[in-house]
């Protein structure tokens, strides 16, 4: 038995030492910068930016053994949170990776906005220091350094904080030719700990109206994460 996920998932990865980083925004601004088939997503009336830098392993997919020299890369996106009818999920405007392969099935396949870039990770005890820089022809150049770490033990969040509202999304969704299609992720809950970070450069975040004083992070050590095919649900 594959797992105990259920049938239908494609690809199963883990997603180890990720930060997400998040400020918030105004909502009808947000809503400007996204297809018109989606609303932009809010907690307490705020809508949420996130950038999310992450270590994936042992790519794989369904019915296949994970191949050393392809599963593993890193990766760092930017995302919100979106709603397409009673639907809420994630919403990606970029995804920068490491592995130019794992780049090329991601658009072809998943049609998703991966871009490819030069990126490095070292940890030194709990500490990660994290750095990307694009290098994708034909689209704007973007780099990001940061240094993290956890600064408290692993916590569930609770249905009706912010934390599990930014973090517990099973759904992300794009659009194609007037088309809404989500693709389903599943994972076990996050254990997240709250974490400090410092960003020493960025180019990443311009267009996305960072602000540095209203930051929350949450760092989480490791998760295993299932992925279904995209399907269309436009209305």
């Amino acid at each position: 038995m594959e797992s105990s996920k259920g049938k239908g998932w494609i690809m199963k990865q883990t997603w180890d030492d990720l930060l997400f980083l998040h400020w918030p925004v105004d909502a009808a601004w947000l809503q400007s910068l996204l297809p018109s088939e989606l609303e932009v997503d809010t907690f307490d009336g705020l809508a949420w930016i996130g950038i999310v830098p992450f270590e994936m392993n042992r790519i794989r997919f369904r019915g296949f053994p994970a191949v050393p020299f392809a599963s593993r890369l890193l990766e760092l996106n930017v995302r919100t949170y979106v709603r397409y009818g009673d639907k809420q999920g994630v919403y990606f405007f970029s995804l920068d990776a490491s592995y130019m392969p794992g780049v090329f099935i991601a658009r072809k396949v998943f049609h998703l906005p991966y871009f490819k870039a030069d990126m490095v990770k070292r940890k030194k005890s709990q500490q990660v220091d994290f750095s990307s820089s694009r290098t994708h022809k034909g689209v704007r150049e973007a780099t990001y350094h940061i240094k993290y770490e956890p600064i408290s033990e692993p916590y569930e969040t609770k249905m009706g904080n912010l934390d599990f509202w930014l973090t517990e999304r099973d759904r992300l969704f794009i659009v194609r030719n007037g088309s809404v299609l989500q693709g389903k992720i599943q994972h076990d809950k996050w254990p997240l700990q709250h974490a400090k970070a410092d960003v020493l450069l960025d180019t990443l975040s311009d267009h996305y109206g960072y602000k540095e004083d209203q930051v929350i992070t949450h760092f989480s050590e490791s998760v295993t994460t299932y992925l279904w095919p995209f399907e269309k649900v436009t209305y």
